[in-house]
């Protein structure tokens, strides 16, 4: 007769236990591997995404006094942004001078608060710590799903730490005033941060109103308030300018549906499968359980798949990058803890949470692969961390441009130019967009200046839409001609979103 050895009462399965150190150790060595990464960019001297470039310059402007949402020229053009982003950036550079450091560290700093209001949250409705550290490690070892963007000189990880903290407070502070008005106030700060705060601003009103009912007004006419009256002050201070960029402007970009389908496919349920089939689970057995009232027992519900949507139709947009994905996977790294919650409620089989957290440790694994993108449209791996060489070449860049006699026109880079000691100009990118994606005519003080010919050199990374527009390449090429062809080991290349570097000299027609 064959014997079995027998558990002694009080002793956890080996197996459980492998699973929970499997989780800490995967968990703790990706979070450390983001953080790493992250620290040694934001001391990267020079652009890693080519936005970021523009941003310092607007950030530059405010902290020197000069007003953002101006008539564009050839001297500055805005992003089409909400400002607190960049008002938080002048007042650092105020203090520092002209460096992407302060403003890099300005969303690192943004991006640990909302790992920690995940933590927060997923320990308040799990009441276990363990998958309550682990939502926000997925946060931060989703640095390739979302492209790297937790550290850029960007909106984007201050507009998802207002969000998460506004929604927290909506959810968990909605039978008080107080709370209410506080939550008006922190989805209030994100919609002044990006456009998508008043999105999530009127999702969490109608839940609010609908579950609250007249209580609900409180919080809907202090965010109506809140929202009105800045974007009023501004656009009158602006002369109608500020309307025009931030909605005209922003919203006039084309929209690519099947772009949606592949947002959908490969990133929700590819880059973050594991999460979006929880995220399913979870909603399966709060309709089963609570039926027509499991949005007012798990409010997270309703805002995890407005994050969804709002992360696909962000990307649908021509020009959407992977920042798009931080509203989702922000919100979709609670469903560990969400999910916990309602099983621990029914379940007493001891391998229930076993299986959840293995089911964390192959999401944190998907962190570092993308199947499914990998599958449907293949593409090189993206680096991330800058190296040496690019800095050797930013600083040859600079000496170069330093040595030139004359003002300089960094098409895409005017912090390049400022570094330099050149007076800055309008960075291009940003001058087509405030010209409605080039279909206005250049402005005609850059006309002025290049037909002139008043700068001794033009440097373009060749980058399409921006530098190949043809009146820009029209008027280039009637006055200047090309010097010289940058190497790679003249001028680094961005890590993020569209990788483009300075890559020709013109210089005056004889």
């Amino acid at each position: 007769m064959t014997t079995h050895p027998r558990r002694v009462p009080g002793t956890t399965p080996l197996p459980v236990v492998a699973t929970r150190w499997t989780l800490i150790v995967v968990a703790t060595a990706l979070t450390v591997s983001a953080l790493v990464t992250a620290v040694l960019r934001v001391s990267y001297p020079f652009d890693i995404d080519f936005i970021e470039d523009g941003m310092l310059m607007q950030a530059w402007r405010v902290a020197n006094g000069l007003p953002i949402y101006v008539e564009p020229s050839g001297a500055f053009a805005p992003h089409v942004y909400m400002p607190l982003y960049t008002w938080l950036g002048g007042l650092l550079l105020a203090v520092t001078g002209p460096s992407l450091a302060p403003l890099r560290l300005l969303s690192l700093a943004a991006t640990l608060v909302s790992a920690g209001l995940i933590t927060w949250i997923g320990r308040r409705e799990s009441d276990t710590w363990l998958i309550a550290v682990a939502g926000g490690a997925l946060y931060l070892a989703g640095y390739r799903i979302v492209g790297g963007w937790y550290d850029l000189a960007r909106v984007d990880a201050l507009f998802m730490t207002l969000t998460l903290a506004g929604l927290a407070a909506v959810i968990y502070w909605r039978r008080s005033a107080v709370g209410q008005l506080a939550a008006a106030l922190l989805l209030a700060l994100a919609y002044l941060t990006k456009q998508n705060g008043l999105y999530f601003g009127v999702i969490a009103a109608g839940y609010l109103l609908a579950t609250e009912g007249r209580r609900g007004l409180v919080f809907t006419g202090a965010f109506a308030f809140l929202v009105a009256v800045p974007t009023a002050l501004l656009n009158a201070a602006s002369q109608g300018w500020f309307m025009t960029y931030v909605f005209g402007i922003a919203l006039a970009s084309p929209t690519e549906w099947q772009r949606a389908l592949y947002s959908l496919g490969a990133e929700i349920f590819g880059d973050m499968g594991v999460l979006a089939a929880l995220f399913v689970a979870l909603a399966a057995i709060l309709l089963v359980r609570y039926r027509q009232f499991a949005l007012r027992e798990q409010p997270w519900l309703l805002f995890i798949a407005a994050a969804i949507l709002a992360s696909v139709l962000g990307r649908a947009s021509v020009g959407g990058a992977r920042n798009q994905l931080m509203q989702a996977y922000a919100l979709l790294c609670l469903t560990p803890a969400l999910l916990w919650r309602e099983l621990s409620r029914r379940s007493a089989n001891r391998w229930v949470r076993p299986a959840l957290e293995l089911a964390v440790v192959a999401q944190l694994c998907l962190t570092l692969v993308s199947p499914v993108g990998r599958l449907i449209e293949p593409a090189p791996a993206q680096r991330y961390l800058p190296t040496a060489a690019m800095r050797e070449a930013g600083e040859r860049f600079i000496a170069h441009l330093s040595a030139t006699p004359g003002d300089v026109l960094v098409l895409l880079h005017p912090y390049y130019a400022l570094k330099a000691g050149k007076e800055p100009a309008a960075q291009i990118q940003a001058l087509w967009h405030a010209r409605w994606r080039g279909r206005e005519p250049l402005p005609a003080d850059l006309v002025s200046r290049i037909e002139n010919r008043e700068y001794a050199e033009i440097i373009s990374d060749e980058s399409p839409y921006f530098e190949t527009e043809p009146a820009l390449v029209a008027l280039i090429e009637a006055n200047y001609v090309p010097l010289r062809q940058l190497a790679p080991q003249d001028a680094p290349a961005t890590l993020n979103g569209l990788l483009v570097r300075p890559q020709i000299i013109y210089v005056p027609r004889p």
